[in-house]
């Protein structure tokens, strides 16, 4: 993730969840808040504890949401100027491909929302 920090202050966290715009196609939801600044962008990736309970599922799911974002819309400049938070709504480990899908969904709606 070349442009983009990651967002780790739970404080900043909650503020995008209640105050965000939300974007959802299965398995992956994104909250995002508009940055003052255009080139400070950052991102963060979460997985209910409530949904997958062990550790490792929720591990493995971050790692393929944060690679789909790196491989297909990291460089997309939709995204910058913007906080995110992807959140991943699936009951199981599901594959790559269909969080790629999921990525690439909530790419086009928000691209048709924009506009």
């Amino acid at each position: 993730m070349q442009k983009f920090k990651r967002l780790k202050s739970k404080k900043e966290i909650a503020f995008i969840f209640e105050c965000g715009a939300g974007v959802s196609s299965f398995p992956i939801k994104l909250f995002f808040i508009e940055n003052s600044d255009q080139k400070k962008s950052s991102v963060a990736f979460t997985v209910g504890k409530k949904n997958i309970a062990k550790a490792v599922d929720r591990n493995k799911i971050k790692r393929l949401m944060r690679e789909a974002f790196r491989l297909g819309f990291s460089e997309k400049k939709v995204f910058f100027g913007r906080s995110l938070v992807f959140v991943f709504l699936g009951k199981e480990v599901v594959s790559f491909d269909l969080i790629k899908k999921g990525f690439l969904a909530i790419f086009e709606k928000l691209i048709s929302n924009k506009n």
